[in-house]
C-alpha cells in the first residue's frame, strides 16, 4: 500500500535529481528513496506520486509542484522528449499485461490495481505533452473497456477525489476473471 510519507519523500529525491535526469540518455532513473511501486524515476512517476501526494492533501506540496514546473519549463524540449519516450514504454508495458490478461484472468485481476498505474501514468504523460491518445492505446482501451467490471475506486479510496472518474474510468471497476 501506498503512504503519503514514501510518495512524498520520493518526490523530493526525484526533485533533486530531475534536472540530471532530463538532461541524461536514461530513462529509468535510480532512485534513493522507493515507494511501493516505484524503485525507480521517472516523469510518469513523478506526475503519478504528485497526484496521489494532492489525493492526500500533503501539507507543501504547492512549493514542491512549483520546483517541477519551474524545471519543466526550463527544460521543456528534453522533458517532453523524455515523456514521448516514456509513453512508447510504458505503453508497451500496458499492452503486455492486457495480452497476459487475456490468457491467465484470474492472476491479472489479482494484479489489476497494480499494473493500472500503467494506464494512469499514461493519461498523465498524454495530458502533460498535451497529447491525444495514439490509435493503439485507444485499441488497448477498448478491449480494457470489454473485460472491466464494477466500478469500484482500485486504490486508496482518499484519492478518488483527485482521480475523476471521467478521466481515469480504468481505476474505477476490476478485471473479469473468466477467459
Amino acid at each position: 500500500m501506498n503512504s503519503p510519507e514514501k510518495d512524498k519523500a520520493f518526490f523530493q529525491a526525484g526533485l533533486q535529481q530531475l534536472e540530471e535526469y532530463l538532461l541524461s540518455k536514461e530513462l529509468y532513473w535510480a532512485s534513493s528513496v522507493h515507494t511501493t511501486d516505484f524503485t525507480q524515476m521517472t516523469l510518469g512517476a513523478m506526475l503519478l506520486v504528485r497526484e496521489r501526494l494532492k489525493g492526500w492533501r500533503t501539507p507543501g506540496l504547492a512549493e514542491l509542484s512549483m520546483q517541477m514546473d519551474a524545471v519543466r519549463l526550463k527544460w521543456r524540449s528534453a522533458w517532453d522528449e523524455k515523456a514521448r519516450r516514456e509513453v512508447r514504454a510504458r505503453g508497451e508495458l500496458w499492452k503486455n499485461f492486457l495480452v497476459e490478461a487475456r490468457h491467465y484472468p484470474v492472476e491479472a485481476a489479482r494484479q489489476y490495481p497494480y499494473e493500472v498505474r500503467l494506464r494512469a501514468i499514461l493519461t498523465l504523460l498524454l495530458d502533460d505533452i498535451r497529447e491525444t491518445p495514439a490509435d493503439w492505446l485507444t485499441s488497448l482501451d477498448a478491449e480494457l473497456r470489454r473485460i472491466l467490471k464494477g466500478d469500484a475506486f482500485v486504490w486508496d479510496p482518499s484519492l478518488a477525489w483527485n482521480f475523476p472518474k471521467e478521466s481515469f474510468w480504468f481505476l474505477y471497476g476490476t478485471l473479469t476473471q473468466e477467459k
